[in-house]
């Protein structure tokens, strides 16, 4: 019965979900955009980031440098023997030897001076001749007792000491005959000397550097701006690196504003709001289109449809023009494809059912085949011949297995039994020229699926083409090999008559795709390749001058390839 409806209306209609389905379509291209913008906007932070890290870095690795070169020179000045001479022999000297080791000595701090641009002065006090001689103007001056006793305090022996005070970084590096210091070497780095060199080292990637104490105060700072000791680098808008010069107890650190890099980045998340607002606009429009121009006609046609299935004519007739005579056209040609099909399914509906009964027909001569040889099992087993009971009972279940037509899958231990029935009555009839050795079926596998009557070609094989002609000491024996992935079922022969050459031309005569001749190996290889899934795999091998074959499943649905192995 066909359900009467009205007028197909908007709430009914794919209007509400073509609206839901194209804003969200909107959206998603709006967010890939964004996330697009803003993966964009963070790698050009991280490398403006990377950049600023490696230039601060490079900055500490040279003012380390120039520390440790003022280091090595003020080690080198400490061993110096006229500085020993002047300093442990100063009373014995008379004026002009005075003056002389004066000048040596003024020399070498010379020296250090000029080795690098931050020394602003080197100086080497004498406190037991209360004096000092320096790279100032003044060469030979009084000892400065305030300065002495400061920097004496804060020196460790005979080691460079680095300290700030009064405002500058000094190196200090005494030396002692016993308790007593005998004169230490002092070099001051003023805050000027390293503002220049940071000003001097600093590129386009930084735009401030700034050296800062250990309690987070200013020493020097690579503008003419100083900044307080509690002001943050940290900003929204920019960079910080830094980087521990543990030499001084200090810390570089470097700060870079967003430069010109990152303003397309930022016109580009306007520009992607507004082509988002007019998206948004044009959609509204379209979607209005869609309404008048496309959903109002369709409702005609289907009101039209509709009251033409009433009197039970399902083909629409009309006189009226229009854009979706088209439509008229294919609807009507569709009714009479389905008018055929219907007659079509009904004829075949009536060959199904005369099919049917054909078959309950034919299923009655095995049933009279199974109770005679199920009679004929009885009769011999009244009588004590175990061979003709072993043989009509095995037969009988052999029969029953093949004609009962069992499912294409069917469970392990089945198709195994079933051929198991057919070893019994080959063993029967070739006893005692052939043994026949089946292994116990593990009890993992056995409800694992196969296809029905997939085993028994290669059973059938061995016996036709293997161990039929043995006249003595004939063997087939069945195996099971089981790994986690697949389990195999191993059947062998040693019927004398294989080598590596034979198998292999056994295996193209398997896979001759144009050869009229049907064997039992044959058709199995065509039964594994019908099936859509490649778990099943036939491998033949030759051992022992005998022919073994071996069927291998996926326990897991892995794949395996039907190929030959002769080795």
């Amino acid at each position: 019965m066909i359900k009467k409806t009205g007028k197909l209306s908007l709430k009914k209609s794919a209007f509400i979900r073509l609206v839901i389905i194209t804003f969200g379509a909107v959206l998603i291209f709006y967010a890939i955009g964004l996330n697009i913008n803003n993966a964009g906007i963070q790698n050009v932070r991280n490398d403006l980031q990377l950049a600023l890290e490696t230039h601060t870095n490079y900055i500490a690795e040279q003012l380390d440098q120039d520390f440790n070169r003022l280091q090595f020179f003020m080690l080198e000045l400490m061993s110096d023997k006229d500085l020993m001479r002047y300093a442990l022999s100063n009373s014995f000297l008379d004026d002009y030897q005075r003056l002389v080791y004066i000048k040596s000595l003024s020399g070498q701090e010379y020296m250090i001076k000029r080795s690098s641009d931050l020394a602003e002065s080197v100086q080497i006090m004498l406190p037991e001749q209360q004096k000092t001689i320096s790279t100032d103007p003044a060469l030979y001056v009084d000892l400065d007792h305030t300065q002495w006793n400061e920097l004496l305090a804060r020196a460790e022996r005979n080691r460079v000491t680095y300290t700030v005070w009064s405002d500058r970084l000094w190196m200090l590096l005494p030396r002692y005959e016993g308790n007593r210091p005998l004169f230490m070497i002092v070099i001051s780095v003023s805050p000027d000397s390293i503002e220049n060199r940071l000003s001097q080292m600093r590129n386009e990637s930084v735009d401030k550097l700034i050296l800062l104490r250990d309690n987070g105060t200013v020493f020097a700072l690579s503008s003419e701006n100083r900044l307080s000791a509690d002001t943050s680098l940290e900003s929204n808008t920019g960079f910080t690196s830094e980087t521990q010069l543990q030499r001084i107890d200090m810390t570089l650190r470097g700060y870079s504003r967003i430069n010109e890099m990152m303003t397309p980045f930022v016109t580009y998340r306007r520009n992607l709001w507004t082509l988002t607002l007019i998206a948004f606009g044009l959609m509204l429009c379209y979607l209005l289109y869609y309404e008048y121009s496309i959903l109002r006609p369709v409702n005609d046609i289907f009101d039209t449809m509709r009251k033409a299935g009433e009197n039970g004519n399902f083909h629409i007739e009309t006189t009226r023009k229009s854009d979706y005579d088209d439509i008229y056209a294919q609807y009507n040609e569709m009714v009479e494809h389905i008018e055929q099909l219907a007659g079509r399914v009904y004829e075949e509906q009536y060959r199904a059912q005369k099919a049917e009964l054909k078959q309950l027909q034919m299923q009655i001569d095995p049933h009279f085949l199974y109770n005679t040889l199920y009679l004929i099992y009885r009769v011999a087993q009244s009588d004590g011949n175990k061979t003709i009971a072993a043989l009509s009972l095995n037969l009988s279940n052999y029969y029953r297995y093949i004609t009962k037509m069992p499912e294409q899958i069917v469970a392990l231990r089945d198709e195994i039994r079933h051929v198991t029935n057919y070893l019994e009555i080959q063993r029967i009839r070739f006893e005692p020229r052939i043994h026949i050795d089946i292994e116990p079926l593990p009890e993992e596998i056995a409800g694992e699926r196969i296809p029905s009557l997939i085993i028994q070609p290669i059973v059938e094989n061995a016996f036709q083409h293997g161990v039929k002609d043995c006249i003595r000491d004939g063997l087939v024996t069945l195996r099971y090999q089981v790994s986690e992935q697949s389990f195999s079922v191993i059947l062998s022969d040693n019927s004398g008559k294989m080598d590596d050459s034979s198998v292999h031309q056994l295996w193209k005569q398997i896979q001759d795709t144009h050869s009229s001749d049907s064997n039992a190996l044959r058709n199995l290889y065509r039964r594994l390749q019908l099936y859509e899934s490649d778990d099943h795999a036939l491998t033949l091998k030759c051992v022992n001058h005998g022919l073994t074959a071996i069927l291998t499943f996926q326990r897991r649905g892995t794949t395996n390839a039907v190929s030959p192995d002769c080795r």
